[in-house]
């Protein structure tokens, strides 16, 4: 191999340092033009990356802001938890809107949450939410009121509902992501348990508070429908002679027939009202605009069928052969067959709500079915849970 001269060195590096310059030692334009180009790419790349970024967040394909620090919210927003295989409780970035937004913070709060990543479900729990509320002592009941100005299915990815197919058609958007479920359905029978060591001193217990001290109907007596329950309940005393206990309705008149076989008490802290179920032998529930019936539920779960009015907004699903009989509030004429056959199965222990409870809700049947449904309207990635980790999921109830 021949060496090379310094003058040979010298003249390579001029002319490889040439190659980018033109006549008279100018930089080549097409060099110019590489770096115009490259800036004007990487530009464009830039702002795609922006307007998709903005657009995943807006769509809720994303998360953002997300820190796995949820807060427990307050009504009309409930939590979503997930129970883990492991036994380990977690609040989920999925929030439930109970009822309608009624304050003025409740759109301010909903934004907040939507900013941390919240997604959100909409959960029929309050009359019929999300349809117009016929309670006249409602402040909802007005159609004028803020709170229809919003659109609920806008707000929510899916909805969880109580009512019959006829309500559903009226109140749920065609077409929307629906189940049958409610906060009922996770009563706790695991807590919720009979003693039979306690003695049975009524024949049915019936929920109604009272509204004000002069006993006048409001909001609650108008839910629970007592008008036309003491109708009802003047027969059972009158012809078969039922004692009954009146939860909350202390120093109210009764029917005429009730005076001495029915106990009426205050208000109840609830660790002292669910003891009351263990004293009684059924449930009276004349009930209209309930849309999550839990006392239904927490009285099955103490083994009390159900004696319910057939035109309840939720909770119609629970009655069947083995937990209890309907009736119709608006016709007392055909009540007493239905009496009848109510208190002969009764005292011959033909019924078996818990049972039939236990195998049809709780929280394992129906926290399973609502872990389903989630799965069916939200992606993995969007939320901080993953699907094969959870057990099943259930309100924050």
């Amino acid at each position: 191999m021949s060496k090379l001269s310094f003058q040979d060195i010298k003249k390579k590096i001029s002319v490889n340092m040439g190659m980018g310059m033109g006549i008279g030692g100018k930089k080549n334009s097409y060099t110019y033009k590489n770096i115009i180009i490259g800036s004007i790419v990487f530009l464009v790349c830039i702002i795609g990356i922006y307007y998709l970024y903005n657009y995943l967040k807006k769509n809720n394909i994303i998360i953002t802001n997300f820190d796995n620090q949820i807060e427990v919210v307050k009504r009309p927003f409930l939590n979503l938890y997930a129970v883990m295989k492991d036994g380990k409780e977690v609040i989920t970035n999925i929030v439930f809107i109970t009822h309608s937004f009624t304050r003025d913070d409740c759109e301010t709060n909903y934004n907040e949450y939507k900013k941390k990543g919240i997604h959100f479900l909409g959960l029929s729990s309050y009359s019929e939410f999300p349809g117009p509320i016929s309670n006249p002592h409602d402040a909802l009941h007005d159609p004028k009121h803020k709170a229809y100005t919003y659109d609920y299915f806008e707000l929510t990815r899916g909805w969880c509902t109580v009512f019959r197919e006829e309500n559903n058609k009226k109140w749920i958007k065609e077409g929307f992501p629906r189940i049958q479920i409610a906060e009922s359905d996770f009563c706790n029978y695991e807590t919720h348990l009979p003693d039979p060591n306690v003695k049975k001193e009524y024949d049915f217990i019936y929920v109604c508070l009272k509204d004000n001290d002069k006993c006048t109907d409001g909001w609650q007596s108008t839910i629970r429908s007592f008008p036309q329950a003491k109708k009802f309940m003047d027969l059972m005393c009158k012809k078969y002679k039922l004692k009954g206990l009146l939860i909350g309705r202390i120093g109210c008149e009764m029917p005429k027939n009730c005076h001495q076989l029915m106990e009426l008490t205050d208000f109840q802290e609830y660790s002292t009202f669910i003891k009351n179920f263990n004293k009684c032998r059924f449930i009276f529930i004349p009930n209209y605009a309930e849309a999550s019936c839990r006392v239904c539920t927490e009285a099955m779960c103490f083994n009390l069928p159900v004696l319910m009015n057939t035109n309840i907004l939720g909770g119609w699903n629970y009655i069947n052969d083995k937990t209890g009989e309907f009736f119709d509030t608006n016709n007392i004429d055909t009540f007493e067959p239905i009496l009848d056959k109510f208190i002969k199965k009764l005292n011959n222990n033909e019924y078996t709500p818990r049972e039939w409870f236990i195998k049809n809700y709780g929280k394992y049947n129906s926290g399973k079915k609502l872990l389903d449904f989630v799965k069916s309207v939200f992606k993995e990635e969007e939320l901080n849970v993953k699907f094969d980790e959870v057990e099943y999921m259930k309100p924050g109830i």
